[in-house]
């Protein structure tokens, strides 16, 4: 029960510095609404509609103790980080986007189902990336966005007296999972730009059918992750995440006794974005489908190096849809292969040294030369021009 036990003690950490800290967030938060609000209103010249929503987060006493947990609760620090990421949710999130559909997407109902210390949880299948970079970085935008507000909506919802959900826990499926350069990229971004902008709302990422095929994506997610959110990724077995959830908790697909993912109620697929409606979205607009949008060409080939190729020193290929594991290049380990990329990686590592060292000695056999043979000196002089 280790994961059951770190989460506890992270849970419990995480409730005892809420409760100590609250009544000082909450004076911040009427700071926020009557002395910062006005001044990014006038600074970006923001509509009535838009300063409403704005509000909406600043009233949000989990979001704002999360910013101020993560600014150790120093009081000029954390309303300088509200500040910014205000500014950035009206650049990125307003106006209120059509929202992309993602039937990947499921956000179990807290009647259905809790993790053991009363958190959401939240099912991710990851799916081939087949569409538009800018839509699928979108649906990333919205998808954190719509999880603040679940946890939002719930804390609202709970009993006067019980401690609300600050934090949810996500199970991310990998038996889908693609090795495909852009999706490195867009999971690059994420991790850099959206993460930061909703920190601590994630309490535990659960690595579901994870396996050797998906190693080379992981040295580098984890070469990018900061070491604390290191340390909420899991690996679990299906028998650990048993344990830990118990099967009342999971869908079938896991081992549990809820209905199928298909059959539970996800809010993600096209709800959970607040009252106000985007001025862009009229009365005749359509829903943009993942499944109307142009496909992306992706390139088969796997370089001998990358740390995508699970064939690590041999040449591999992926098919152009991207949803097969890859295979080997040439059918079989071919030593030849290997052998060249051996000596790729040898003369990437000590050409420079191996440059110098020539050169190094060219000069030196040149001035061995010149003393060897004075008949160059003396040729040399046949050229000078002659003095009267």
């Amino acid at each position: 029960m280790e994961i059951y036990d770190q989460l506890r003690a992270n849970c419990d950490k995480l409730l005892e510095a809420y409760h100590t800290n609250l009544e000082d967030v909450q004076k911040l938060q009427e700071t926020l609404i009557r002395d910062i609000l006005p001044s990014v209103t006038d600074e970006l010249n923001l509509a009535p509609d838009a300063t409403e929503w704005a509000e909406e987060w600043l009233s949000d006493t989990a979001s704002i103790f999360r910013i101020a947990r993560k600014n150790k609760f120093t009081k000029s620090f954390t309303l300088e980080a509200i500040r910014k990421n205000l500014v950035w949710r009206l650049d990125n999130l307003w106006p209120i986007p059509d929202p992309v559909p993602m039937n990947n997407v499921h956000c179990i109902s807290p009647d259905i189902a809790l993790d053991p210390f009363g958190r959401p949880i939240v099912i991710v299948e990851t799916v081939p990336l087949e569409v538009d970079v800018d839509v699928v970085k979108q649906g990333i935008l919205q998808f954190f966005e719509r999880v603040r507000i679940n946890l939002y909506e719930i804390g609202r919802a709970t009993d006067r007296g019980q401690d609300i959900p600050l934090q949810c826990i996500v199970l991310l499926d990998l038996k889908n999972l693609t090795f495909q350069r852009v999706g490195i990229d867009i999971m690059s971004w994420a991790i850099r730009e959206v993460i930061p902008r909703f920190p601590g709302m994630l309490a535990g990422v659960f690595m579901l059918n994870y396996s050797w095929t998906h190693s080379g994506l992981w040295n580098v997610v984890k070469r990018i992750l900061p070491s604390a959110a290191l340390g909420r990724v899991f690996f679990p077995t299906q028998q650990e995440t048993l344990q830990y959830f118990t099967a009342l908790a999971l869908p079938r697909e896991y081992g549990g006794d809820l209905p199928d993912l298909a059959q539970l109620n996800a809010p993600e697929e096209g709800e959970g974005y607040p009252s106000h409606p985007s001025p862009q979205a009229g009365a005749g607009s359509q829903e943009v489908s993942l499944e109307d949008l142009p496909s992306t060409p992706l390139a088969a080939f796997i370089s001998p190096t990358s740390l995508l190729n699970p064939f690590f020193g041999y040449p591999a290929t992926s098919s152009p849809s991207g949803r097969n594991v890859p295979g080997l290049h040439h059918g079989r380990r071919r030593k030849r292969d290997l052998l060249r990329t051996l000596a790729f990686l040898w003369w990437n590592r000590w050409h420079s040294h191996i440059m110098f060292a020539l050169c190094v000695s060219i000069a030196i056999l040149l001035v061995k030369t010149r003393r060897r043979f004075p008949l160059f000196q003396w040729i040399a002089r046949l050229k000078l021009p002659i003095r009267s």
